[in-house]
Formats: structure tokens, C-alpha cells, sequence
């Protein structure tokens, strides 16, 4: 068991130094402030990019640093530039219209402690897989709502399927668990991040700093950052971070350290605006005990909502529950939409509960639940939006219509 794992430290180590020099194709992040283009280098100076018929240098966001042997390089991207190219390979630019967009989340491949998802398996951790379907889609826009990073404990056998596998806190985690897998999907749209609680300070917000975060790096891990709007191509998003959210009995100044935090998010919201935040708002993470009561997720969230009043958006996409949920309320009230099954080992589906139940006292019309590693693609139809579910094993297994406030999937 020792020599297992010391030369599972070994790989760690050896995974996250780069044998030679090398820069990554650079992806494409969209924040408040527009797009920006972003890449790693081990070069000595930041690369140039070429917009249009111009070449222009790439600025550092962050050097090198002990687990990080990459300089992190940026460059806006304005709306008027048509065409970008990086070493001659096309990069994606905003449309300026949105019409198909790809939401997953959750997607690492979780090791930690004695539990071991066995990443070196397509099938039991197929984020690769789903990043190539999902791109074969051609979206216009992908949107992630969290959770990266998982490889977080050396593999604790040599038989548990993760054998070599790099983990903790460093840039060899980061590749296997996002930036190599993912790269179809990075190549095919921009993107929006979410930040999920594995992103926070006590566990990969350093990475996610250095690599996600589309505003300005601070100087250190910031647990809560401001909410955010991002106008892609006529499709408003608000983006709130609950990377600290926690699910159950949060302390008193947690709720009141989200409280303006989600006042500011309902006040940056316009019609038909879809609100972005890791954990759901509104959600049943089961049916507890002989009685089969709700149990809802997220406490800190709930709390901090309390008050409020009415809630401005469409739709509150979410991941943290790994699998695809829909709660759909009676009035006026906006649907929850839970897409959590992009990689990570699944939960069971949310299973039989009582014929009538309320989330944060609203009524639900409708639920869904569904296991599977899934990702959803939204096409717009109208001002209304087409939604399928697929599913890696069983290919397109449901079908849904967001139309104003309503998410709903008819059997």
C-alpha cells in the first residue's frame, strides 16, 4: 500500500513539470467585460495572437508559481473582431447569435480518500467522450456550472482503475481532470464558468484563478466574488458564485454574506434573463425518511433568498447533484434545471417521493430526475428554447421546452 502510493506521488510530481517547452491552444471565456482569450506557455515571453488581418501580444495574468509551472496569458477579444488564429489554428469567437448551447457540469473525476473513480476507464469516467459528442453538436456557446476539479487523493490501490493518476492541488491535476479532455469542447465555442465548490479556497481555487476566472486575478483565493452579467449573442446570463454555499445548517453570517450577493443578482437581471450558479436554488436532493420529505439543497442559498421577493429569472441552471434534474413550479415562478452528470461518479436519480410538495414555499408542477453521465443542448426556437437531454449510453433520452418560465420534459 505505501509503494503504491508513494509512486502515485511520484506521477503527481513528474505530471505536473513539463518535459519540454510548450504553449496550449488557447479557449475562450466570457465574463462581464466580454471575451477573453486565454493561454499557458512555458516560453520565456507571452505569445501573439492574430485578430483579423493584425498580430497583437498576449499579457501575462499570472506567472509561474510552485505547483504551476506555466505562465497564464491573456488577451481581450473585441466584438469586432471576426476572426482570431493562434499558430494558425482557428480559435472561436461570441456569435452574434446564440442559438445552440451545450450546459454539463461536474465533470472530474473524483478521487479522494478510499473512494476511486476509475479515470483511466472511458466508461466509468467519460468527460473526453461527452466533450467530443457535445462538440460534434457545433454549439455556439457552452456553459459549465462547476466543479473541475476532483482528483484531489493519490489512486488508494493499484487495481481501483486511476493507477498514474496526477492529483492534488497543481497543474497535473488540472490537465487530466479538465484542460485534456475537455479540449474538443474548448476548440469548438467560448465558454462561461461557473465556479463550484470544489474551486474553493480550501481546495482548487488557486487553479481556478489562474486559469477560469474571467475577470482580473486577485492577489490571493477570494472566497466570494460579485455576481456577474454576460450578454452572449442575445442571451443574457447572470452569474452568481456559491463556491462557499454550504448545503446544510450554514452559520448565521454565511446566509448574511450571500444575501447581497443574490439581491445583486436579481437586480443585474433582464427579461428572460437565466441565472448561472453551482448549487441549485430550488431542489429535492432526496426524499428523506419513512415520510418521504424533501430534503432541499442548498441551505445557505434558501436562506439568503428569504425576503427577496419575487424571483426575475427564467431558469436557474445548476449543478452539485450529479444528474439531471427539473423542478417546474406553479405561477410565475422560475424553473430549476439541474445538469450535473458530466463525469463524475453519478447519484442515484431522485426516485418516488409524495404526489405534492413545495420548494422555498412554491408549489412543483413538474419533476424529473434522471441518472447518467448527460450533458443538455439547448436550441433556440423563437423566444423559446428546445432542450435534449443526452445521454452517453442511451443517446437522446428526453426532450424539453424552456418557454418563458417554464422547463418543462414531457414523457
Amino acid at each position: 500500500m505505501v509503494r503504491a502510493v508513494a509512486a502515485a506521488a511520484l506521477a503527481a510530481l513528474l505530471s505536473a513539470a513539463p518535459s519540454a517547452a510548450e504553449t496550449l491552444a488557447p479557449w475562450v471565456i466570457l465574463g462581464p467585460a466580454g471575451a477573453v482569450v486565454r493561454t499557458l506557455t512555458t516560453e520565456a515571453a507571452c505569445p501573439r495572437i492574430r485578430y483579423d488581418d493584425f498580430d497583437r501580444p498576449m499579457q501575462v495574468r499570472v506567472g509561474p508559481w510552485a505547483d504551476y509551472p506555466h505562465t497564464v496569458c491573456e488577451a481581450p477579444l473585441p466584438k469586432i473582431v471576426q476572426r482570431v488564429t493562434f499558430a494558425g489554428r482557428d480559435v472561436p469567437v461570441p456569435k452574434a447569435e446564440v442559438r445552440r448551447v451545450v450546459v454539463l457540469g461536474d465533470t472530474g473525476c473524483r478521487i479522494r480518500g478510499i473512494f476511486a473513480q476509475a479515470c483511466n476507464d472511458p466508461a466509468q469516467w467519460p468527460f473526453q467522450r461527452m466533450a467530443a459528442a457535445a462538440a460534434a453538436l457545433r454549439p455556439d456557446l457552452v456553459i459549465h456550472v462547476g466543479d473541475y476539479h476532483y482528483r484531489e487523493s493519490p489512486c488508494p490501490l493499484p487495481g481501483a482503475g486511476c493507477s498514474g493518476s496526477p492529483y492534488g492541488y497543481n497543474w497535473g491535476a488540472w490537465r487530466a481532470d479538465f484542460f485534456d479532455p475537455a479540449r474538443p469542447l474548448l476548440d469548438a465555442a467560448p465558454w462561461v464558468m461557473v465556479r463550484g465548490n470544489h474551486e474553493d479556497c480550501n481546495r482548487a481555487g488557486h487553479g481556478w484563478y489562474r486559469y477560469l476566472e474571467p475577470r482580473a486575478r486577485p492577489v490571493d483565493c477570494e472566497a466570494f466574488t460579485e455576481p456577474y452579467r454576460v450578454e452572449a449573442g442575445g442571451l443574457d446570463l447572470v452569474v452568481v458564485d456559491s463556491a462557499h454555499a454550504l448545503d446544510r445548517t450554514p452559520p448565521p453570517p454565511l446566509v448574511e454574506r450571500y444575501r447581497p450577493q443574490l439581491a445583486a443578482a436579481r437586480a443585474l437581471a433582464r427579461p428572460g434573463a437565466w441565472l448561472l450558479v453551482h448549487h441549485p436554488l430550488y431542489a429535492v436532493f432526496r426524499f428523506d425518511g419513512p415520510e418521504r420529505r424533501p430534503l432541499e439543497t442548498n441551505a445557505t442559498l434558501l436562506a439568503a433568498a428569504e425576503g427577496l421577493g419575487a424571483d426575475p429569472f427564467s431558469v436557474v441552471f445548476s449543478g452539485h447533484i450529479h444528474r439531471f434534474d427539473v423542478f417546474r413550479f406553479a405561477g410565475d415562478r422560475p424553473s430549476q434545471v439541474i445538469v450535473g452528470g458530466g463525469g463524475t461518479a453519478v447519484d442515484p436519480a431522485l426516485g418516488d417521493g409524495p404526489d405534492r410538495f413545495a420548494i422555498a414555499g412554491m408549489d412543483v408542477a413538474e419533476r424529473v430526475s434522471d441518472k447518467g453521465f448527460q450533458f443538455l443542448l439547448l436550441e433556440r426556437e423563437g423566444a423559446a428554447w428546445q432542450a435534449t437531454l443526452h445521454d452517453l449510453d442511451r443517446g437522446a433520452v428526453r426532450r424539453c421546452r424552456l418557454e418563458g418560465k417554464n422547463f418543462s420534459c414531457p414523457q
